[in-house]
């Protein structure tokens, strides 16, 4: 740079710092796309330029918060060594550290498929076995891409040696305690701020905001390696926690796995004209069966659910795999077992590939949507049901102002629907659409609206909400209805999970769940608990399409010999639900079992001695969870029917 000892203004070094380390991110990003192209082969030229400017986003975060490093160090020493003037070498530091962490990214995904991101602890874990693989494998690349680096750096130092001579120096930086740097300083704090949140935003970014693109691959390519490998530090603690799941001695996985399901899904056993119905998942938030006059509670709180539930294809009840919105999400959409006690969304689960209904059907020519009345990124829900499938997601800072006041979680339900109408007309047909609803998120009805059962206690508000709900529903059903492609449109109905207190553990992941459409579905009465996996598999079958080997559930309309289940994980218990018997069993003490007869139903479950009928139950919700769990953390829940071949 130059041999001028005199301080150089903290704000021109951030600005030329920044700008040297976004355009070598930049340029590191077409190397990575260049490396792992096979990998991107099926996007054009035009489809990576647009995921690389389109995540010039996250190379912005990296370069704001690198440069922010190197001004407090410069800072430091003008305050405490103002003899000195280390910008020279903290602009070469910093990149050296971008381009480093870049290039350990482009050979980390090269061998795992994934950016750093959240498996970063367990690469520091394994520095030394990861270098020489580096070494090793891609000895070439390695000495490549550092010589590339060195030339970049060298350019970069030139060019911003001329525009650092172009701005006068101030004195020496001990002359006299001004604020000057300090003012500077808070400047650069702020646009550092900003470029890492990625702006102005409620939420701020993250890994999983690569998702928002609307395509997965594209995903990848439009984020920045250093800033992967970064936020997988800074976020390490947030890890997903891998349970612990103790089998029975002397259980063959294999054969009791087999037990449970008939036979592999032939993937080439479907009809020969595909079906391209529309279909609208309504995840109606937070609402909870044991409130719904629809299974049997004693107010009559959901009066058009009700009636809804009397002409569809409607389980006994439905038992959810979570007790959150991205829980019920993956569970339903990709028909897989969450991770025990914990969501796939914003962790390193994020980044393993899974074939869920949203992607399926977006190949076969689906326009794939979702649409939540809480922000995009609440629990980033917006992002993570991109990365499963859905190109578009919007939420309530897309909606324009609607008839209600929004609640503490944005939108209610009404203007919700009355959006997504409005996109569903400009929208190619056939559509997938998931609409995930915000009105139950609280029990406040809105200003201006007479609460049906009163306010008195949270009970009845909570009771007034979800009729409010229901009647939204309602309208949205009423105005569907006047559209030309109402009847080719399949409506799948269920909650993402409850809300709230339950009677019981097993009553807390106890939500409805139908399939309705006029002439599409049959109208039947399925005389059993189902869980949410069974819905995506239901819709395949609906459609024609083959069924997904990655699929756990089963379909509700099939006649197999397949032994039907649903299951729950509680307070380190899994709960397993088969025809009229509920077990509970820990996964540390298989030995600990609850039994219950669901003779009164679910909610009023029967407490019984626990028999030997009881005991090969527990087993088989043992050996599928442990099964389930082992191939979701090691990124192969494609394989799921692999037990069949040993």
């Amino acid at each position: 740079m130059t041999d001028d000892k005199r301080p150089v203004s903290l704000l021109i070094f951030y600005l030329i710092s920044f700008m040297a380390l976004v355009v070598s991110g930049l340029v590191y990003k077409v190397l990575f796309v260049a490396y792992n192209y096979g990998q991107f082969s099926s996007l054009t030229i035009s489809e990576i330029s647009y995921a690389l400017i389109w995540g010039v986003r996250f190379d912005i975060a990296s370069a704001g918060l690198l440069s922010l490093i190197s001004c407090l160090i410069l800072w430091g020493f003008y305050r405490l060594s103002p003899s000195k003037n280390p910008a020279p070498v903290l602009l070469v530091t910093m990149l050296f550290i971008q381009l480093s962490m870049q290039i350990g990214d482009i050979i980390y995904y090269a061998e795992a498929g994934r950016h750093v991101s959240y498996e970063m602890r367990d690469a520091l874990t394994d520095a030394s076995g990861l270098f020489m693989t580096a070494i090793t494998k891609h000895a070439m690349f390695f000495v490549l891409s550092y010589l590339l680096a060195i030339v970049i750096i060298i350019s970069i130092s030139k060019f911003s040696t001329r525009l650092f001579q172009r701005y006068p120096r101030s004195g020496t930086a001990g002359s006299g305690f001004k604020l000057k740097y300090e003012l500077q300083l808070v400047l650069i704090l702020l646009l550092s701020v900003v470029s890492v949140r990625g702006g102005v935003n409620g939420v701020p970014q993250g890994v999983i905001s690569a998702f928002k693109i609307g395509d997965a691959q594209q995903a990848i390519v439009a984020m920045n390696g250093a800033y992967s490998v970064v936020y997988g530090v800074i976020n390490s603690s947030k890890e997903v926690s891998r349970v612990s799941v103790k089998l029975p001695d002397s259980i063959d996985v294999n054969k009791i796995m087999r037990s449970l399901y008939a036979s592999v899904p032939d993937v080439n056993n479907h009809e020969q004209t595909v079906k391209k119905y529309n279909l609208v998942f309504v995840l109606m938030e937070g609402w909870a069966a044991d409130l719904m006059s629809a299974y049997g509670y004693e107010e009559v709180t959901t009066p058009f659910f009700d009636s809804l539930k009397e002409k569809s294809l409607a389980p006994s009840g439905v038992i959810s795999g979570g007790v959150r919105t991205t829980e019920g999400i993956y569970a339903i959409f990709c028909s897989q077992q969450n991770p025990l006690g914990e969501t796939v969304a914003q962790s390193s689960l994020q980044n393993n590939q899974y074939q869920c209904l949203p992607d399926i059907l977006k190949q076969q020519g689906w326009h794939t949507a979702f649409f939540q009345g809480s922000h995009k990124e609440t629990s980033g829900t917006g992002a993570f049901a991109q990365s499963l499938g859905f190109t578009d997601s919007y939420a309530k800072e897309d909606m324009p102002d609607g008839r209600y006041e929004h609640n503490y979680w944005g939108a209610h339900d009404p203007d919700i629907y009355d959006y997504v109408l409005d996109n569903l007309d400009k929208m190619s047909k056939p559509f997938l659409v998931g609409i995930n609803t915000n009105s139950t998120h609280d029990i406040r009805v809105p200003p201006g609206v007479k609460p049906f059962f009163g306010n008195a206690n949270s009970k009845k508000k909570h009771e007034s909400i979800l009729h409010f709900a229901d009647q939204a529903m309602k309208e949205f059903f009423d105005k569907f209805k006047e559209k030309p492609y109402y009847k080719d449109t399949i409506f799948v109905l269920l909650s993402d999970h409850t809300g709230g207190k339950h009677k019981s553990i097993a009553a807390k992941y106890f939500i409805p769940g139908i399939i309705f459409s006029e002439g599409i579905t049959p109208v039947s009465k399925v005389d059993r608990y189902v869980s949410q996996r069974d819905f995506s598999p239901t819709v395949l079958e609906l459609l024609g399409l083959p069924a997904s080997r990655s699929f756990t559930g089963k379909s509700l309309i099939s006649e197999t010999e397949d032994e039907y289940f649903a299951d729950y994980f509680d307070a380190g218990s899994v709960g397993w639900i088969t025809g009229d018997s509920l077990v509970e069993t820990s996964v540390n003490k298989p030995s600990d079992m609850k039994c219950y007869s669901l003779e009164n139903g679910l909610v009023d479950a029967i407490p019984v001695q626990c028999d030997e009928g009881h005991r090969n139950r527990s087993e088989q919700s043992l050996v599928f969870t442990a099964y389930s769990q082992d191939l979701l953390f090691k990124g192969k829940t494609k394989y799921f029917y692999d037990f069949f071949s040993k």
